[in-house]
């Protein structure tokens, strides 16, 4: 090989290994060729790696620990006396133990307390209206709740006292410094007792660890089983897609009951990473941290980047940010655009490019990962609701006919899904389980088509398809199209029925932003129609306040509420000008 040749051969491997080892890629490797898959001894991994490093910093103490700086094994130490609280409350394997609080990192801790027992852990997030908590509770057959005073208010307000339903044995309260009642004890105290260690309890791959609620948008959350296995499949997808090295410091920003959170801080743990958790997910306070504490990683779900937008989060300089992720539901273009001009993911490996990464993935507790994984950069060019392709190590997709029946590429069909880190079942709910499954695929509830390039486009949930007189309208994306209007800051695309019987007809809800006058709905919904296809123009659009908006426990807008709200509304007013118009057409025949 010639001198010429070489130089630039071995410039250009060296600039390889520096990107890899700059973006954890070695490190990473090697966690996934050392684990066992164990997630019930996932913390004694995480100290063996890392000891009493501080990986988990909390931007408030809890209600019962003044300890806001966690190691990996400070944490195991803190569940293993967790545990042998919930022992001493007669909790065994088996058993289901809730938690329904305020937004803390104890969520985390008293699951897994629980799963290293042999209960399973059943975290509910603390905005579920309480009647709707205590119906899935009682479904899900807990044995043990895990609250706040704030929680056991709102859940005994109907005057249910210490037992809210049959099966549930105790109450412990995370922020009272005394027993309440003979069921109803206090943490503080439990833990000032000198309780035994408690043999844990070794799990199986098919074992479940977490039962976890969906979100409820279509109605009565779903108990989602999350087996060893399926989770274990999960972090190690993780772990293999993420960009991210011990250099890095995060900032989490999520609801942390949620399966998502549970999981990432699996990860983190494992591969060592600092993670900053704001609980509070307030925009003012997370714009604060991104500019003090300058966080290479931004992790929230999509709603938080609105949050932050709305409260001028794009004013403040935003350097430090390497990567932008979320997940669950897809973000939106006018979201990615607006993050991944700013940061610094290419001058960190010694490119003159200024910029960052956001990491989108589509997925649902169901799936136990984003089952559709897309990264796009600032020359990312097409979007059009494009939410990526497979995940690594993520589960098998099809896009399929009613039949299962895979479609032709480009043609629309239901999103569905098969592999390890799937589910396995709803609880106490079989039925539910069976009627969206086929051969082993589940069905997402996703309607979808796969690009020419390959990619896949989200178009709607079925459930929101509007029905029009000329076919089916998707209204994801109409929404991109709303969303690119100058001083729109949130949308939500919705079917309306005129006629009770008749069929639906496009309408929206607009959010202006802060400080912009868009009270001329007719105008913007002219201007809007302007840009659709005939079947896919609005016939309503109504501007309202943000706060207007139904968005549910996890974030995301409601569109059965909305439906709900303004269909009366359109059918009175129907029924108004249809009812005029005949006492005119009778005025005239008298005449």
């Amino acid at each position: 090989m010639s001198y010429a040749i070489a130089v630039p051969l071995i410039l250009v491997l060296g600039y390889l290994t520096f990107v890899l080892l700059r973006l954890g890629y070695w490190g990473r490797l090697s966690l996934l060729a050392s684990w066992d898959n164990r997630v019930d001894q996932a913390l004694e991994f995480a100290t063996r790696r890392h000891g009493d490093r501080e990986l988990i910093e909390l931007t408030r103490p809890l209600s019962w620990s003044r300890e806001q700086h966690w190691s990996a094994a400070l944490i195991l130490r803190t569940v293993r006396q967790l545990s042998a609280c919930w022992s001493h409350l007669g909790v065994s394997a088996g058993d289901r133990v809730a938690i329904y609080k305020a937004n803390q990192f104890d969520y985390f801790l008293f699951s897994v307390a629980a799963l290293r027992i042999g209960a399973i852990a059943v975290p509910i997030n603390g905005n579920v209206a309480p009647e709707t908590a205590i119906g899935y509770m009682e479904r899900m057959g807990v044995k043990l709740l895990v609250t706040d005073t704030s929680g056991w208010q709102k859940l005994t307000a109907n005057g249910a006292g210490s037992t809210l339903f049959s099966g549930l044995t105790g109450t412990v309260l995370t922020d009272s410094n005394n027993h309440l009642a003979p069921k109803v004890r206090s943490l503080a105290v439990l833990l000032l007792e000198p309780l035994a260690p408690v043999p844990e309890s070794p799990r199986g791959a098919a074992d479940p660890l977490y039962i976890v609620h969906t979100s409820g948008t279509t109605g009565v959350p779903k108990g989602v089983i999350l087996k060893q296995e399926g989770i274990a499949q999960s972090l190690r997808s993780i772990v293999l897609f993420n960009p991210i090295s011990t250099r890095d410091l995060a900032c989490f920003a999520l609801p942390l009951n949620h399966q998502v959170s549970h999981l990432y801080l699996h990860g983190m743990l494992m591969m060592g990473i600092h993670v900053i958790l704001d609980d509070k997910l307030e925009a003012r306070e997370l714009v604060s941290q991104l500019h003090n504490r300058k966080p290479s990683v931004f992790f929230g779900f999509p709603i938080t980047y609105t949050r932050l937008m709305e409260s001028g989060a794009l004013d403040q300089p935003l350097d430090s940010v390497r990567i932008w992720g979320t997940t669950a539901d897809a973000s939106h273009e006018v979201q990615q655009r607006a993050f991944i001009a700013h940061g610094s993911f290419f001058t960190r490996l010694g490119l003159p490019w200024r910029g960052s990464l956001f990491v989108d993935g589509l997925g649902s507790s169901e799936v136990g990962i984003a089952a559709l994984l897309r990264i796009t950069t600032p020359w990312t060019k097409h979007f059009d609701r494009r939410v990526g392709r497979k995940t690594p190590l993520g589960p098998m997709i099809k896009i399929a006919d009613a039949d299962g029946v895979p479609v032709e590429k480009g043609q629309v069909g239901r999103l569905m899904i098969k592999g390890k880190s799937m589910f396995d079942g709803y609880w106490n709910a079989h039925d539910v389980y069976y009627a969206s499954t086929l051969d082993g695929w589940w069905f997402t509830g996703d309607m979808v088509r796969q690009g020419s390039d390959g990619e896949i486009v989200h178009l709607d949930r079925e459930v929101d398809v509007i029905h029009s007189a000329a076919g089916p309208v998707y209204t994801l994306p109409l929404e991109e199209v709303v969303l690119k209007q100058g001083g729109v800051l949130d949308t939500c695309v919705f079917g309306l029925r005129p006629h009770p019987e008749g069929p639906e007809v496009p309408a929206a809800v607009v959010a202006p932003q802060a400080g912009v006058d868009l009270t001329d709905a007719e105008s913007l919904r002219q201007s809007l129609n302007a840009l659709l296809p005939g079947h896919q123009r609005l016939d309503y659009l109504w501007v309202i306040d943000w706060a207007e908006f139904p968005i549910g426990a996890t974030g995301k807008t409601l569109k059965r509420r909305l439906r709900e709200r303004y269909n009366p509304i359109v059918q009175q007013s129907r029924t108004v000008i249809t009812e005029a118009a005949s006492c005119e057409s009778k005025a005239l025949e008298s005449a």
